[in-house]
């Protein structure tokens, strides 16, 4: 008849990073002294802490050494977000005013005319001067 073997499971033990590297540190230091084993005092030194809590079924609380965010109070965050709006504004106005530059641009360009050299309406006479004279000769 075959034999049944129970296995029991225990809950993996949960550890911080803090409690890890301590016991990571104890273990080091028990293999080296106690069992006279620097080669392997060595391996477990230069092991991972995340490969050591894993051969150990242990479970990291803060695996990757997260912190908590300091909480902001509702004075600092009111704060922040006058600072935001009036930085909002003050962009906008910049726009606004690129807006109204480039939109005096496009008027210009769209009548024909150019801000850059201006007529002083010296061509259109000598135009008519010569469209008279061409019309006069026939």
């Amino acid at each position: 008849m075959p034999t049944l073997a129970l296995v029991y499971l225990a809950p993996m033990k949960s550890l911080t990073r803090q409690q890890l590297e301590r016991r990571k540190a104890q273990a080091v230091r028990f293999t080296r002294d106690v069992r006279g084993d620097d080669d392997r005092a060595a391996e477990i030194e230069d092991e991972a802490l995340e490969d050591y809590a894993q051969d150990r079924h242990i479970k990291l609380n803060n695996p990757k050494g997260a912190r908590k965010m300091a909480v902001q109070t509702r004075r600092e965050l009111l704060d922040r977000i006058n600072e935001l709006e009036s930085e909002n504004e003050d962009l906008q106005s910049r726009l606004d005013e690129i807006s109204d530059i480039i939109g005096d641009n496009d008027d210009n360009e769209d009548t024909g005319e150019d801000t850059d050299n201006e007529d002083t309406g010296e061509d259109t006479d000598n135009e008519e001067e010569e469209e008279e004279n061409d019309q006069g000769e026939e």
